[in-house]
């Protein structure tokens, strides 16, 4: 399991809930069921294969330039739901 699907698993939150903490940065104006059905897909995508994602180009591209992408998470404890 990678580290987004333990945080998701410390946390106990599902697909749907991480939905729809994003939508709430992303598509504010949503409602949580519209939430879920625009971001799910999105969301389980990332955390089950997050080298296959934006992310995973932006970050292969960091390296290939020397680089080093890092990402730092408050405990799970501290986030919001």
């Amino acid at each position: 399991m990678n580290a987004l699907g333990k945080l998701l698993k410390e946390r106990n939150w599902n697909f749907s809930d991480l939905a729809r903490e994003y939508a709430k940065q992303e598509s504010p104006e949503l409602t949580e069921e519209e939430a879920i059905k625009k971001y799910a897909s999105l969301i389980r995508k990332a955390v089950t294969d997050p080298d296959h994602t934006k992310h995973g180009t932006v970050k292969r591209l960091i390296e290939i330039l020397g680089g080093e992408l890092v990402v730092r998470v408050k405990r799970v404890e501290e986030l919001s739901l």
